[in-house]
């Protein structure tokens, strides 16, 4: 029990839940109160965005990359090799300060060294003579030249170079063979050894339209050694080699060597090698080669026979126009 009548309980109650009465008065202060609340919204708002931008702002300057001031530049390369000299260089780095006898050594604590080491300059030893001797020289005048004019013949006719159908005839100076081509200009070439007075001959054994330079080497009364050159596309005369290059012609002894142009297959050079079995009677192996850019390649299997001088002509002669 609450101790209150019923009838002041009843009075109290209706007090409580009495609903408000309007009035003017009352109508202005609620109106008052809502514009009062909305004009404190707006500063509110407004000091929120200027915090926004703010933070966005030291976001930004935190997260920016910072640009550093030194410079870096590319490593040279170790090493840089010229024609005949080896260049060693030491990767350039900042100085390091020795320590104490013992000591590790440790790095500056405020500036680097401006001197970079010096490079070290080895030389490669220069080839001896006795290396070169044998290598054919080509004057590189024409390394850069137009391609050689179409010839006007093919095969190309006897004594004609760059195939303009006109004889070219070369000269020799010690070991260098000059030839003055009316089409390409001279040509040269050096060899480590050659007869003189100069013999050759010149034939187009590859059948392109352009001669081949067929130069003896060397020899005595017996035996002759003869080397093949050729005018490349890039207009330079060019010694080749390899086999059956160099070629031999003549009796030795019990053993005999020869070659020649072979006009029933054009293109091919046979090459005969041959030993002695009784009274000039000889076991005679022939091989045929065919010259295909700048190098010969045997044709086919080699054939052998008997050969009776006392009654065929000779295989160990220098033939394709050697006299």
């Amino acid at each position: 029990m609450t101790g209150l009548e019923p009838d002041e309980l009843r009075h109290r109650l209706f007090e409580a839940v009495e609903p408000l009465k309007v009035s003017p008065d009352a109508y202005e202060r609620i109106r008052a109160g809502v514009i009062r609340r909305r004009w404190m919204r707006v500063p509110a708002m407004a000091f929120g965005g200027l915090a926004l931008a703010g933070l966005i702002g030291v976001a930004y300057v935190v997260s920016e990359p910072r640009i550093s001031s030194t410079l870096v530049e590319p490593a040279a390369p170790l090493f840089t090799q010229t024609a005949g000299t080896t260049t060693v260089r030491t990767p350039t780095s900042s100085s390091v300060q020795g320590g104490s006898a013992g000591g590790p050594a440790r790095p500056p604590a405020t500036q680097a060294s401006s001197q970079s080491p010096s490079p070290v300059m080895e030389t490669s030893p220069a080839p001896s003579p006795s290396a070169t001797a044998g290598r054919p020289s080509v004057t590189p005048s024409n390394f850069n030249s137009a391609p050689l004019p179409s010839p006007v013949a093919v095969p190309a006719k006897k004594g004609d170079i760059d195939g303009d159908g006109v004889d070219d005839t070369p000269h020799l100076s010690g070991n260098t063979l000059t030839v003055t081509l009316s089409r390409v200009g001279s040509a040269t070439v050096t060899l480590s050894e050659v007869a003189s007075p100069l013999t050759f001959s010149i034939t187009d054994i590859d059948t392109d339209g352009y001669g081949e330079l067929i130069v003896q080497l060397g020899g005595n009364a017996d035996s002759r050694t003869f080397t093949v050159i050729k005018l490349t596309p890039a207009r330079q005369l060019r010694q080749l080699s390899g086999p059956p290059l160099p070629l031999s012609a003549g009796l030795a002894g019990t053993h005999g060597d020869g070659f020649k142009c072979e006009p029933q297959t054009p293109g091919t050079l046979v090459v005969a090698a041959g030993d002695s079995t009784g009274d000039r009677t000889y076991l005679v192996t022939s091989t045929t080669w065919q010259l295909t850019g700048e190098g010969f390649q045997a044709v086919g299997a080699p054939m052998s026979s008997t050969v009776d001088l006392h009654t065929a002509d000779s295989p160990f002669t220098a033939g394709c126009g050697i006299a």
